[in-house]
């Protein structure tokens, strides 16, 4: 459930987004609020740069073409269905999420074991996700990189806040217990 600022901005942007189908300016600061977390689920989703902001641009061209087709709703939602959909054309395949481009680790230069133990977990983690089914990969990356709440990527899937939730919650709890097995995959007793 939404909290009263956040059903107040979701409303304004709402607006904005109806305003925009007379008059484009209206869109400018969506755009500008949305740009950077479609672009970072674009870069996430494929190998280059340049593909991922070819990408976002191609998938605000699409939401500013498809003003019209908005019904209302969560605004981040309906962007990032765009953005869902257009990524999964372009690919016309499943494909495998790249995390390489994630921010790197800060490292405590004072404790060289303490930063050699982040780098190995956080490429030990990447490694596990890339293992992930792609459609969970989605999740993911829709909750980590773009920010969404359950019923917006529930919206952009096409399934309920709720399951959005289960879903999540069960991938975190299955990366959990991958993480915690030994690497070669045999636990000890």
């Amino acid at each position: 459930m939404l909290s009263t600022d956040e059903l107040a901005h979701e409303t304004a942007e709402q607006a904005q987004l109806i305003a925009a189908q007379s008059d484009l300016q209206h869109f400018a600061p969506l755009y500008e609020r949305y740009f950077p977390r479609i672009y970072a689920y674009c870069l996430r989703r494929v190998e280059h740069a340049q593909e991922a902001e070819d990408l976002a641009s191609q998938i605000f061209t699409q939401a500013m073409s498809k003003l019209d087709q908005y019904r209302g709703g969560m605004v981040a939602a309906w962007l990032f269905r765009i953005a869902h959909n257009t990524v999964i054309n372009h690919s016309r395949r499943p494909q495998a999420v790249s995390l390489d481009d994630m921010p790197e680790i800060p490292i405590d230069w004072d404790d060289p074991a303490d930063a050699l133990i982040k780098t190995e977990s956080h490429e030990r983690l990447r490694q596990l996700v890339a293992r992930l089914p792609a459609e969970q990969q989605d999740l993911l990356l829709l909750k980590v990189v773009g920010g969404l709440t359950a019923e917006q990527i529930g919206a952009v899937v096409g399934k309920s806040a709720g399951a959005t939730r289960v879903a999540l919650h069960r991938i975190i709890r299955q990366l959990r217990q991958m993480y915690e097995e030994p690497e070669g995959g045999m636990r000890y007793a």
